[in-house]
């Protein structure tokens, strides 16, 4: 059975989180609720929960900040985050701080079912690697090159720092440390910037991927997602983008 930690303000919304986990994903089980990032901490803490449910914004403080913080640790946990349409300009930096994916207030069980499927494949992933192999054969710079390699082959796939993690056997301070090391950024930020620079590739070959298609292979399930992620790295969308080469 894997633990999972949920944290909200609102005890409406943490009440849907733990109906729909315990209706919907019978291998999870609500083991903490917090209504606070400082609360949420000292439960992680003590718990060492599998899975942590954060909202994005609370009162005076944000679910980023958590966020960051578990993935600071040795251990870790896979970070999802919780978000309503106003604060959707914050579930960006919930991804450059580790989070795996986001959900949509109010909350919907269906959602939570197809989310935590995914959350199951990546615990038993990590759980079964041999976390020894590819640690004791490879350096830090021939780790990142790895990664860089397996990341840009399964660029549609599931690249999270929870994931990639799992897959080479690493933890997530040790991939922070060899990629600010190797690529003077951080694992995330280096992702990103791949993506962008293939969506601008594809964008520039006129109509020959639709957009959505362009954020299927660059393995986001969300368009919308994509082009605030494209709009803020960019400066403009990816439709204005490639409008903007067509006229040159």
């Amino acid at each position: 059975m894997y633990k999972v930690l949920i944290v909200d303000d609102e005890p409406a919304v943490l009440d849907m989180e733990k109906r729909a986990i315990r209706m919907r994903v019978p291998d999870f089980s609500v083991v903490g609720e917090a209504y606070s990032v400082k609360q949420a901490i000292r439960l992680y803490e003590e718990l060492s929960p599998d899975v942590v449910l954060t909202d994005i914004k609370m009162p005076g403080e944000l679910g980023t900040e958590l966020i960051d913080y578990i993935g600071q640790k040795e251990k870790g946990a896979v970070c999802v985050a919780v978000s309503g349409y106003s604060d959707f300009a914050y579930v960006h930096d919930s991804f450059t701080k580790g989070a795996l994916d986001y959900l949509l207030k109010p909350v919907e069980a269906g959602k939570v079912e197809e989310l935590f499927l995914r959350v199951k494949k990546i615990l038993k992933e990590k759980d079964g690697e041999d976390l020894e192999l590819p640690k004791a054969k490879l350096s830090g710079e021939e780790m990142v090159r790895s990664i860089c390699a397996y990341m840009e082959k399964n660029l549609s796939g599931d690249n999270s720092i929870v994931a990639i993690c799992g897959h080479f056997g690493i933890s997530q301070p040790y991939l922070s440390k060899i990629f600010k090391k190797h690529k003077g950024c951080t694992y995330n930020e280096y992702l990103t910037n791949y993506k962008i620079e293939r969506a601008k590739a594809l964008l520039a070959q006129k109509d020959a991927y639709l957009i959505g298609e362009i954020a299927s292979a660059l393995g986001y399930s969300d368009q919308f997602y994509f082009s605030k992620v494209f709009k803020s790295s960019v400066g403009c969308t990816p439709r204005e983008y490639r409008n903007r080469i067509e006229s040159n």
